[in-house]
């Protein structure tokens, strides 16, 4: 892997981040906050857990890790869209700084129960998408268990549509 690939991958995470969140911005309140059997409760927590992890790992591949899981107040779609907006800015601030060479940089952060882990941070930037793969996946099955209109947000069909935004 190389800093061109990670500038796809997270080309890739905006555009399917904006996918998912169309799609819930498509649902009425009560569909968005509906308790659920998910990971996370409801279509509102899961995704902001998506955009609090994209944070929380922006802030570790800086060298800073946070002391505490709180999330900023997300109550709704769009307040869950000013957080995400700003991580993206910030992913894509530190991404365009990215040297191949800085990839195999190995980073140390302190978990939230104070476990210390060190990666490399090509490693890190690579389980960032996948973990929001993971949970945007489970927002489309909250949606299809609300019969609301459920999309798709492959990696290959970001290419099929001509990969929006990889140009940012």
């Amino acid at each position: 892997m190389n800093a061109g690939d990670v500038r796809t991958l997270y080309a890739y995470n905006r555009w399917a981040n904006d996918r998912i969140a169309s799609a819930c911005g498509a649902i009425d309140r009560a569909t968005f906050d509906a308790s659920s059997r998910g990971s996370f409760g409801s279509i509102r927590d899961t995704l902001a857990h998506i955009i609090w992890a994209e944070w929380v790992w922006l802030e570790r591949w800086q060298h800073r890790s946070p002391a505490h899981a709180d999330a900023p107040p997300m109550p709704d779609l769009p307040s869950i869209e000013r957080v995400r907006r700003d991580v993206a800015r910030g992913q894509q601030a530190f991404i365009d700084g990215l040297t191949d060479g800085r990839l195999v940089e190995r980073i140390a952060y302190t978990n939230f129960k104070g476990e210390r882990f060190e990666y490399t941070l090509g490693h890190m930037l690579q389980h960032v998408v996948n973990h929001s793969t993971y949970h945007r996946g489970q927002v489309v099955t909250l949606l299809r268990q609300a019969n609301a209109a459920a999309i798709s947000t492959d990696f290959l069909l970001w290419f099929d549509e001509g990969m929006p935004d990889a140009s940012r």
